[in-house]
């Protein structure tokens, strides 16, 4: 089984790539990535110390690219995407042409080539924000509230769009917020932890009230790959946790872990459009292929601040 894997150089693929190259099940592992900020490639070298690795330089945007790596994959796993809300709020243009068209040509080219599979990743972002005691689910309805999320919402209509009309198997996974190791420090963890480690204050969006829940990314992997494996055809997977926290709970938490004082906290104004909770109910894909989260939230956190104290030399280049 030949692999493409789009986006994969960055934050979910660097954590994924390892348990492909390992799988017995796959030959070859192409991935296609145009390296943008986000990517890590450093790591390239080390994955191609398996024979079974590719790595191209290449778009998704670009149709010719695209054709060319589908032609000769069996699988196509859709990493590939910009994923930063608030660069998505003040220029969504590059958010629709990767997120929308890119997806569109990967879609176009499963179709002529006849793909066995198309995996794509999607957010719990679409379905915009949930009220307390409530959970989203896998049928609920899109309502996205940023250029992000709108963007990954036409995506994830697209692929079963495709799938309905052109019989395209497919699965879509809906993570709910990741940190781990190999996270560029943009999003709330790992900026607040690279923030910490330079003698920074933690920056909070408005009354940091906001809620999200957490998932650590060996825990997402883990359910990626059981829908790649076992994952019904034509049926969304929403992974999600009960690792719900405020913002402010977030940066309390790293500050007790740094031991320092809340006076380490500013406040900056809020995000327009800045979604109260999101929170996914995670029983179907429990039920149907045994996945939960294991990873404790504050042991997780406490261990990815440890990754990041000894990984400085890989963010210190990315600020």
């Amino acid at each position: 089984m030949r692999i493409l894997l789009t986006g994969g150089i960055g934050f979910i693929g660097t954590n994924l790539l390892p348990n492909l190259l390992k799988d017995s099940n796959y030959s070859k592992i192409t991935v296609l990535d145009n390296l943008r900020y986000t990517a890590n490639p450093e790591n390239i070298p080390l994955f191609e110390r398996s024979r079974k690795f590719r790595f191209v330089n290449g778009d998704i945007r670009d149709k010719g690219t695209v054709n060319e790596f589908v032609r000769e994959s069996d699988v196509v796993i859709n990493l590939a995407a910009e994923t930063f809300v608030d660069n998505s709020i003040a220029d969504s243009r590059l958010f629709f042409e990767t997120n929308v068209l890119g997806t569109h040509n990967l879609l176009e080219a499963a179709r002529n080539f006849g793909i066995a599979k198309f995996v794509q990743t999607s957010t719990d972002e679409v379905w915009g924000q949930v009220k307390m005691g409530e959970f989203f689910t896998e049928s609920s309805l899109y309502a996205p509230r940023n250029p992000y999320a709108a963007s990954k919402a036409a995506a994830d209509h697209m692929v079963r769009a495709f799938g309905e009309t052109y019989g395209i198997p497919f699965n879509i996974v809906h993570f709910t917020n990741l940190y781990g190791p190999w996270q560029y420090p943009e999003k709330l963890i790992p900026v607040s932890t690279v923030r910490l480690l330079e003698n920074k204050k933690i920056l909070i969006h408005g009354d940091g009230h906001n809620i999200r829940a957490y998932l650590h990314i060996e825990d997402s992997i883990g359910g990626f790959l059981n829908v790649l494996k076992h994952g019904r055809n034509g049926e969304s997977y929403a992974l999600g946790s009960r690792d719900e926290k405020t913002n402010m709970e977030v940066a309390r938490l790293l500050l007790s872990i740094f031991r320092k004082p809340e006076t380490e906290i500013e406040h900056v104004k809020d995000r327009p459009g800045n979604d109260l909770r999101y929170a996914v109910d995670y029983s179907k894909i429990k039920r149907e292929l045994g996945w939960e989260p294991l990873i404790d939230f504050e042991e997780g956190v406490t261990d990815n601040v440890d990754w990041f104290r000894r990984n400085s030399d890989w963010w210190g280049r990315r600020r």
